[in-house]
């Protein structure tokens, strides 16, 4: 068994500092059964967010060497000889042997562009704000007939209905970065979904198109789909934006 360096930048209050940890690696390791070995191990008051351990629920995003990345789907044996400070899947990357000074390493910090409660636990609650505020709901009457779907409709929603909201597109993105009140890429890529859907009434569709029309809004985007490189779950926000735009122009 070989063992590495997992070294986590702790927060508590103001106080911010990093954290060295030495631990065994075990065949299919995960970053956060890592977590859990120092947790249980070594230091019981490391705190992170953590639920399905199957990539299904998205709590246990985190940046791991610099990239946003799910903890529980994120293999150690694939992160710990990053040694390239070339962007990774268009996400900027470290160069951990700098780092941790020539040994075999992983670097985890909290998701960025969102306040950190404690250690890896971000404040999810502004980023759900955002995707609240374009209404992410199909507004229908009981009464109303079902709306068929064509199949073809149905594969182009799920493009984007596999969203699990972990934020790691949240923290990618540099326009989330310097404008606080950027939708961001998730909250856009839901109202490209609701556009596209034909449950949804035009009244509807225009108000949403009014309010995503502005700088905080689809104009916002950077399009330089870092958004794209992370999202564990292949969704595709950058596009959905520029088809927004195009309703718009």
């Amino acid at each position: 068994m070989s063992e590495f360096e997992l070294m986590i930048r702790r927060q508590d209050r103001e106080q911010i500092w990093i954290d060295r940890f030495t631990v065994e690696e075990r065949p299919g390791m995960t970053v956060l059964e890592a977590l859990f070995h120092v947790q249980e191990k070594i230091d019981g008051s490391l705190c992170f967010r953590y639920s399905c351990r199957g990539a299904v629920c998205g709590s246990c995003a985190m940046l791991i060497n610099k990239v946003p990345r799910l903890a529980c789907r994120t293999q150690v044996s694939e992160v710990k000889d990053e040694t390239t400070d070339e962007p990774k899947d268009g996400v900027a990357s470290i160069k951990p042997s700098e780092i941790i000074e020539g040994r075999n390493g992983i670097l985890v910090e909290p998701l960025p562009n969102l306040s950190v409660i404690r250690d890896l636990i971000v404040d999810m609650d502004h980023f759900y704000e955002l995707v609240d505020s374009i209404k992410p709901w199909i507004n229908s009457d009981a009464k109303e007939k079902a709306t068929l779907m064509e199949p073809s409709m149905q594969i182009q929603l799920e493009k984007y209905t596999n969203c699990i909201l972990c934020a790691t597109c949240h923290g990618a993105c540099p326009a989330a970065a310097r404008n606080g009140e950027y939708l961001g890429p998730a909250a856009l890529a839901k109202a490209w979904r609701f556009h596209l859907d034909p449950r949804s009434k035009e009244k509807d569709r225009k108000e949403l198109a009014k309010f995503i029309n502005s700088d905080s809004g689809v104009w916002g985007c950077d399009v330089v789909y870092k958004c794209v490189a992370v999202c564990p779950k292949k969704v595709t926000p950058t596009q959905g934006i520029l088809k927004l735009r195009g309703k718009m122009e």
